[in-house]
């Protein structure tokens, strides 16, 4: 009985690696805005780890940590506020949630951007140049 249930089991848990690429296609063609919800938060999680690693090593080589600092809280501020902003059209539908997150990713993006260009491009990074 017990071999019979790890068997099942074992069939019913995907590998990582076939888990990982099921994700990414269903990611693809998400069509429930749970779904596409649920992409799009992994997308801001993403953009947040690179901008940690970014914000880093900006501040390993930033002249003035202080203000490196300040600007990012500032940032942040301005970020949250800008993107409740952009929600709020859609107040009370299913897309709010996805236009928030949307725009959390693209200004994260932008700001990784900004953090290389302002601070990183003439050091010793190992970082590489964001994309675009």
């Amino acid at each position: 009985m017990i071999r019979r249930y790890l068997f099942v089991l074992a069939l019913a848990v995907p590998s990582t690696l076939g888990a990982q690429d099921s994700l990414r296609v269903a990611c693809d063609s998400a069509l429930t805005t749970i779904d596409m919800r649920r992409c799009a938060s992994r997308d801001l999680e993403s953009a947040q780890r690179d901008l940690q690693r970014y914000l880093q090593e900006a501040r390993r080589v930033a002249a003035n940590r202080a203000q490196l600092d300040s600007a990012q809280v500032a940032w942040l501020r301005y970020r949250d506020l800008a993107c409740r902003a952009a929600g709020s059209e859609y107040e009370g539908g299913t897309m709010k949630p996805l236009v928030v997150l949307g725009c959390l990713t693209d200004l994260t993006h932008d700001r990784v951007r900004q953090l290389y260009n302002g601070h990183l491009r003439t050091s010793d990074t190992a970082l590489p140049e964001p994309k675009p």
